[in-house]
């Protein structure tokens, strides 16, 4: 698939969403990446549902990749005000208004109850003193717990999440643990698990989960994505995925 580009002064400024008709103006930096495809493709929307939330929607990358999966209203959070604005400006490139909602605030703070479905490309830091932190508040912010902790999450998820209502997430393997601790105490159950590796010889760096309100106790692990088959070289798992682009990985 070819990546069509918009550049000015050598910044890209608006691009195709890998394997979409979608577009995204984005900001060096702000860009959606391998975490956002991955999550999108690994997620599966049951047919009659009403509506799903999108944690952090950045620059609204995923809930654009959610209207193509179903008809259901879409509200997309963002707690940085640049980062919601580009988001806004998102779904009306696409003119996606009248589906996709995207709301400046806090998620914890939200007030949405019996929800179908809830995404999120969560932070994947502890905060510690020996955090090494981006000099770019905004990118700190997306990428370590300063704002919105696992637990906490976790938490909120399930107390707006209906009986039956999913969770996707995508996340790294070494706070495994800690998933299965908050998701077991807050009565969310892991349903499927999807290990990312780099290549077939090393060690997961993601990991896919979808989880379920309530749920049953029964887990399918599914068979591991492999990125690359030789450095530059894409798999064929990959290559369905992002269609042979290197740009996001």
């Amino acid at each position: 698939m070819v990546v069509h580009r918009t550049v000015f002064k050598g910044v890209i400024l608006k691009r195709a969403l890998i394997g979409s008709k979608l577009e995204v103006d984005q900001d060096r930096g702000h860009a959606f990446n391998l975490d956002t495809v991955l999550l999108a493709d690994f997620v599966k929307l049951p047919y009659r549902i009403k509506h799903v939330i999108e944690v952090g929607t950045g620059n609204g990358a995923i809930a654009l990749y959610l209207s193509e999966k179903t008809k259901a209203k879409i509200t997309a959070i963002e707690i940085q005000a640049s980062r919601y604005e580009k988001a806004v400006k998102n779904i009306k490139l696409n003119h996606l208004e009248n589906q996709i909602d995207v709301i400046h605030q806090d998620y914890l703070e939200t007030k949405y109850l019996h929800v179908d479905a809830i995404v999120c490309n969560p932070p994947f830091f502890k905060v510690n003193e020996t955090s090494l932190l981006n000099e770019d508040d905004s990118i700190t912010i997306a990428r370590h717990e300063i704002k919105l902790d696992l637990e906490s999450l976790i938490k909120k998820v399930s107390e707006q999440l209906k009986f039956g209502g999913k969770f996707f997430m995508i996340h790294r393997p070494d706070r495994l643990s800690d998933i299965f601790e908050y998701t077991k105490t807050y009565q969310l159950e892991i349903k499927r698990l999807k290990f990312v590796h780099p290549y077939i010889d090393k060690t997961a760096n993601h990991i896919l989960i979808e989880c379920v309100k309530q749920g049953g106790k029964e887990l399918i692990l599914e068979p591991p994505l492999i990125l690359y088959q030789a450095p530059h070289v894409l798999t064929e798992q990959a290559k369905k995925i992002l269609g042979g682009n290197l740009d996001v990985t």
